[in-house]
């Protein structure tokens, strides 16, 4: 069982593997259409400048946010397209894939089912992230660019009135784009990978009727996936991943056979360490985190008794990064046993201070 735990971890590393290379080429489809943009930009910038009309200059501004929307808009409908190709072959090679799987680390022989392109498109298209199809957050992506490249832009002309200026706030407004482009191709394939998986799950009732659902333990894990980290449902009941933007949480197989049951494996929490501060442009600051300290835990722990088991450590590493995952408060609580790292959370998002306090009375 330690074994098909770790080559499914491998699995959904492959499948990051697919989705960032998905990112280069949504990357290299924005950064094609800078120089169309600024072209754009620049001829319909400087014809609203040079009229004193107050009603051509608009006219000049709605004609250049125009070509603008119709050249992100044929970037997009490419972006879109190759996502859509990208997520419906991981759906179509999944069950295979995890036949592969199972027979090489379980000697188990899954029945596969037949996922016909039809079914696969039709699911893809009706599939929804956080209550948006696919198509709602191509679009609302796309008006996102639009709308940043031109703030971006325009403010540099204004301030600077230089086209070096310019281009470098294009392209920060690009990054942006790609960074949300990429978001959206994950969400797909593991959208599309997560389905097929549990039409392989219902080909195979006799072996498994059940799903483990499995977070990341790291301190980017969502306070939803925190609530149903390591929750074992039936797979008619079973909340399919992704569950929100960027969600990471993967579906685990729960066997009907004691002896698969008995062999319990470990799985990987990620301890991220030695943050530096980074400066926006606007003024505000975040903390960027680069090195990671693994660290092996049992597989039935969930997310809530790692992040105890880290509060209560004797290694200082440890508690330090609970504090800071946690923060100062919620780590006092914890700590001193007012309160249980459930109590947390609720309904999917995190309790304020004053809540918690609240639930101290």
């Amino acid at each position: 069982m330690e074994d098909y735990l770790k080559e499914k971890l491998k699995l959904s590393h492959r499948l990051q593997g697919v989705s960032n290379h998905l990112g280069e080429q949504i990357a290299e489809s924005l950064e094609g259409s800078l120089d169309l943009v600024l072209g754009k930009m620049v001829h319909y910038q400087a014809q609203a400048e040079q009229t004193k009309s107050v009603i051509r200059k608009k006219n000049y501004l709605e004609k250049q946010k125009a070509e603008i929307e119709k050249v992100l808009n044929e970037v997009y409908n490419d972006i879109g397209n190759t996502i859509k190709a990208t997520s419906i072959e991981v759906a179509m090679q999944t069950p295979e894939i995890l036949n592969t799987i199972a027979k090489r680390t379980l000697n188990i022989n899954f029945a596969v089912p037949k996922l016909d392109k039809q079914t696969v498109v039709s699911w893809f298209e009706s599939s929804q992230v956080e209550g948006l199809y696919f198509n709602d957050w191509l679009k609302k992506l796309e008006s996102n660019a639009v709308a940043r490249i031109i703030k971006e832009s325009r403010t540099a002309l204004i301030l600077t009135g230089t086209k070096t200026d310019t281009v470098k706030s294009i392209q920060t407004a690009l990054n942006v784009s790609k960074k949300s482009a990429m978001g959206l191709a994950q969400n797909q394939i593991y959208t599309m990978h997560n389905w097929a998986e549990m039409e392989e799950i219902k080909a195979n009732s006799d072996i498994f009727n059940k799903v483990r659902l499995v977070a990341t333990l790291d301190r980017r894990t969502s306070p939803l996936c925190i609530q149903l980290d390591n929750k074992v449902f039936d797979f008619k009941d079973a909340p399919v991943p992704p569950l929100h933007w960027n969600c990471r949480s993967m579906i685990v197989l729960v066997f009907r056979e004691k002896a698969v049951e008995k062999i319990k494996g470990s799985r990987i929490a990620r301890l991220d360490t030695e943050g530096r501060t980074v400066q926006h442009r606007d003024g505000t600051t975040s903390t960027k985190y680069e090195k990671m300290r693994p660290q092996s835990v049992p597989e039935t722990m969930n997310f809530n008794q790692w992040m105890s088991s880290l509060i209560i450590s004797k290694n200082p590493a440890d508690r330090a990064f609970a504090r800071e995952a946690l923060g100062s408060t919620r780590f006092k609580l914890v700590a001193t046993g007012k309160l249980k790292m459930e109590s947390l959370y609720y309904n999917g998002k995190i309790r304020s201070i004053k809540k918690l306090k609240e639930l101290m009375k």
